[in-house]
């Protein structure tokens, strides 16, 4: 949008989720300042993430035009309330839906059935809200007649067209609470016996499941060494779980697809399993275009 000349503002927190060499964006963020809470203590996490909403709402607040586009992320997932200072602001509100939390809270954290109800119904009631609800994928758990599908893409770009090493797979990002560990080394238990040579490069509870005839390593920081791995390796793992299948879509997929190897997957089914033969037949790529040109009607009809 930077590049179609429309003023952009990049705005975000200043926690660090995975530590990256990621190349700066073209357009500055903005840091605003907020409590800094440690991974994998519960409290401290809720109290960041609210610290962070609020940040985000006197932002909104100080800097937002009437006539502002605004697209905020669901991580963190508080950020679902900020509709209403938006509104206020007289901007559209657009709601970029990554994680259908009620589904994923239920994989993390054995709630009642009716207290998942309950989240669920609230979830929903709060999203309707929104001007706008950008889903990522089509399995994605909220349909309303204000959701909209706009896949993601892939962000690495592939232009070496070097064979990949014979027998080797690859599996690159978390491997966590929303994986079905057992099906994963299943599948990489099969590719084991045909000789080939797996390796693992990530985060997540499920690493310390991992049998020791699998290669594990840290994320990749840099883009370059993450695009060599995937160009050199004849196969790319996936992973999914059976019984999560509205909460969120892996998106390494995009980028695999972009690198022209075979894909393989364990745990995807039902409506995922679906979306991902859509993602297969589809340009890589075409998310981000498809993004810009909605965006461009959307300010066109609001100016």
């Amino acid at each position: 949008m930077h590049e179609r000349g429309y003023q952009v503002c990049l705005v975000g927190g200043k926690g660090t989720y995975r530590s990256s060499l990621r190349p700066k964006p073209a357009v500055a963020p903005i840091y605003l300042d907020h409590f800094i809470g440690k991974r994998g203590n519960l409290y401290q996490e809720f109290k960041e993430y609210y610290s962070v909403k609020n940040a985000f709402a006197n932002y909104i607040k100080s800097q937002v035009q009437t006539g502002d586009v605004v697209i905020v992320t669901s991580a963190p997932p508080v950020t679902i309330a900020l509709q209403a200072i938006i509104h206020k602001k007289k901007a559209v509100s657009i709601y970029w839906l990554q994680d259908y939390y009620p589904e994923l809270l239920g994989s993390i954290v054995p709630l009642p059935f009716a207290w998942l109800w309950f989240v669920s119904a609230f979830w929903n009631r709060s999203l309707k809200k929104w001007n706008h609800v950008i889903k990522i994928s089509s399995n994605l758990g909220y349909q309303e007649h204000n959701s909209k599908v706009i896949r993601n893409w892939a962000t690495l770009s592939f232009t070496d067209t070097l064979p990949p090493k014979e027998r080797t797979a690859l599996y690159a990002g978390n491997l966590g609470y929303a994986h079905d560990v057992v099906a994963f080394i299943k599948l990489c238990k099969k590719l084991h016996n045909d000789g080939y040579t797996i390796s693992v490069r990530g985060d997540g509870i499920g690493m310390k499941r991992l049998p020791s005839w699998i290669q594990t390593g840290p994320s990749f920081q840099r883009e370059e060494d993450l695009t060599e791995a995937c160009l050199s390796s004849e196969i790319l793992l996936a992973a999914a779980h059976p019984k999560i299948r509205r909460a969120l879509f892996p998106s390494k997929i995009w980028n695999y697809l972009a690198a022209g190897r075979t894909v393989l997957t364990s745990g995807f089914s039902g409506k995922m399993a679906v979306e991902l033969e859509t993602i297969k037949q589809s340009d890589p790529y075409e998310g981000l275009q498809i993004w810009c040109d909605w965006l461009e009607e959307l300010l066109s009809i609001d100016l």
